[in-house]
């Protein structure tokens, strides 16, 4: 539990790591023990002699320094040799540098890995560079020093020693660091207790804090028992662990638990504005009370990826058909309710961006398998370029696959049944129109491939230059299937209108198709004359002239003309079309019930025609222009 009380102290930001050599070892660079060896061996034989060597590199140190007449030349030396070569990894100071949680760390190695790995450092090695130190960037205590400043290096006994005077103590450089270990949590890292420094460390944190100390914990893969006992009478939890551990496990927990954590006020901005852009995240966050909301979250560079995870409770048949359908079985969008979802997860970029379980509903919209531009080549050699399509693929079973097709204004599904022997595969073909088909060319596009697939023709689909489908086996369709030539016939006929009256159809509804008004338009335009089978009319007549004209010769057939008026108009899918005036004839027309009319039995004519034919103009002048 030790592991996940750090792990929650530095997501509320009240973590302060307090770092030694361990934390450096990955990176190719020397423990103390090491180091305390280094500058043992590159002693000459002579001095080796006059030494007594130990792993206590402060000891060790302190008696070359005398050896060498008080110089520490050659300390520097090898401490340069060891600490300026590149690290053969930064791999950990790196994960480290994504932190801005962790504002403050203390650190008494002489690398330099974290001013390698982190822009957004300020480095404070004495009390001077307290004063001009950024307060939003992270802060890295060198108590130590380092190679910037070899006058100033920890090094030796009497370099503890005279660290820890008084003076030294009251100096806004150390006032600082009390300050920031007052106020946080401590986490040591990357010290071994053998090592006489950090005891004398921990000791004097200790003294200084009192009462007034927080949580402190020790990081290490291994501890002897007796330090066991002196950090468990200090307070001081120990958590068996690497270093190089503690952040990886720490980075995947920032990843799964931060975000979250700003919606119950766990958190500041800048930090989790920081750790998005560590993560090449861009966060859009609104203040709700002392929470954070993320609003939107984006990739700063290339394409992001979201992941949805939850868990569905139930196991009624709803239950698994909206499994069927997140398995692939079905191409369906899924609307998930309240009442099922459990443990809602949303992450990006592999980052958990929250974590609900008071979601209402989620609408999983499914991505079809193949999308884009394609040009489609049929057999007849017809090319469409560039056209829209999406392609959705389900396997319900081992026996039965379904495909969606997405055409602009159309809809194709497939369902094609394999048999056991893969022969003589059943395919079951719908298409689904839109309600309004939004243009001519929409439709006339969609029905010119339509009608050549129907009519058995063998087609192919390319993308981007490449041969996607090649379609060789032929589906044979009945005689105008899904009336496809039907309407390509009609689409052409709509284009001929859009260019003839300079109109536009939009949002066309197939529902609306009126044969007769575009037989009629039709005709106007292309100027022919129409037959249809006439059966035959009844009607009065009370003008003279005309009653005489129709019952002279009683065996003579009439030619009949009816005009309207005024010029007729059709709505067409909600255009008006004027279309000329409409006359109708009868070239052959006879008097059935001519001998009443005469005796004056009826008033009423039966009028019929010897070809049972009538026929239609429609024309710009009041008059028949032509007739047959």
């Amino acid at each position: 539990m030790s592991k996940e009380r750090i792990f929650e102290l530095i997501r509320k930001e009240e973590a302060t790591l307090f770092v030694g050599a361990g934390m450096s070892l990955y990176a190719g660079y020397p423990s103390g023990a090491k180091l305390a060896e280094t500058l043992y061996k590159n002693l000459t034989s002579d001095l080796q002699k006059e030494l007594d060597f130990t792993t206590n590199l402060p000891k060790l140190a302190e008696d070359i320094y005398y050896l060498k007449g008080g110089n520490k030349n050659y300390l520097i030396e090898i401490l340069k040799k060891e600490f300026q070569k590149p690290p053969t990894t930064t791999e950990i100071h790196q994960l480290l540098a994504k932190f801005p949680q962790i504002k403050t760390i203390i650190t008494t190695n002489y690398d330099t890995l974290f001013e390698r790995t982190n822009k957004n450092l300020e480095v404070i090695r004495k009390s001077a560079d307290c004063a001009t130190a950024n307060p939003k960037k992270q802060w890295l205590f060198k108590i130590h020093g380092d190679l910037s400043d070899t006058s100033n290096i920890i090094l030796t006994n009497s370099d503890y020693n005279n660290y820890f005077v008084k003076d030294n103590e009251n100096s806004i450089f150390w006032n600082t660091i009390k300050t920031k270990l007052v106020e946080n949590h401590i986490v040591f890292s990357g010290y071994a207790l053998e090592d006489s420094n950090i005891m004398v460390i921990i000791e004097k944190i200790l003294i200084e804090l009192g009462d007034n100390r927080k949580e402190m914990f020790f990081i290490a893969p291994t501890i002897a028992p007796a330090k066991l006992k002196f950090l468990q009478q200090k307070g001081i939890e120990y958590v068996q662990l690497t270093s190089e551990d503690l952040i990886k496990e720490l980075d995947e927990d920032l990843k799964y638990n931060y975000f979250p954590g700003l919606s119950r006020g766990i958190g500041s901005a800048d930090a989790a504005l920081n750790f998005a852009i560590g993560n090449n995240i861009k966060l859009d966050l609104s203040k709700s009370n002392d929470a954070y909301i993320i609003n939107n979250v984006s990739s700063i560079e290339g394409i992001g990826k979201t992941e949805v995870k939850f868990n569905i409770a139930g196991e009624d048949e709803n239950t698994k058909k909206i499994i069927d359908s997140l398995r692939g079985k079905d191409f369906e969008d899924i609307c998930l309710s309240g009442d099922i979802l459990k443990e809602y997860n949303h992450f990006f970029n592999g980052i958990r961006i929250n974590s609900q379980n008071d979601i209402k509903s989620v609408y999983i919209k499914k991505v079809p398998s193949l999308f884009g531009l394609f040009d489609i080549v049929c057999e007849d050699g017809f090319e469409l370029d560039n056209y829209h399509l999406e392609i959705f693929i389900a396997n319900p079973n081992e026996s039965e696959a379904k495909m969606k097709i997405m055409a602009n204004d159309f809809q194709i599904l497939i369902r094609i049944v394999f048999p056991k022997n893969l022969k003589n595969c059943k395919f079951h073909i719908e298409i689904v129109p839109s309600k309004a088909i939004k243009s001519v060319k929409s439709g006339l596009n969609f029905y010119s491939i339509l009608s050549r697939i129907t009519s058995n023709q063998r087609f192919k689909f390319f993308q981007e230059n490449k041969l996607i489908f090649n379609y060789k086996e032929k589906i044979v369709f009945d005689e105008d299937a899904f009336d496809a030539r039907y309407l390509f016939n009609y689409f052409n006929k709509l284009k001929k209108l859009e260019k003839h009256f300079d109109v536009r159809f939009l949002d066309i509804d197939l529902d609306e198709i009126s044969e007769k008004r575009m037989k009629f338009i039709m005709a106007y335009i292309d100027k022919i004359i129409l037959d249809e089978e006439f059966n035959g009319m009844t009607f009065e007549n009370k003008n003279k002239k005309e009653f005489d004209y129709l019952t002279e010769e009683p065996g003579k057939d009439k030619a009949l003309i009816i005009s309207e008026k005024q010029k007729s108009i059709y709505n067409l899918h909600g255009i008006d079309f004027t279309i000329g005036y409409f006359h109708k004839y009868i070239q052959d027309a006879y008097i059935e019930n001519i001998q009443d009319l005469i005796s004056n039995k009826t008033k009423e004519f039966s009028m019929k025609s010897r070809s049972n034919t009538i026929f239609f103009q429609f024309t710009d002048s009041e008059t028949m222009i032509s007739h047959q």
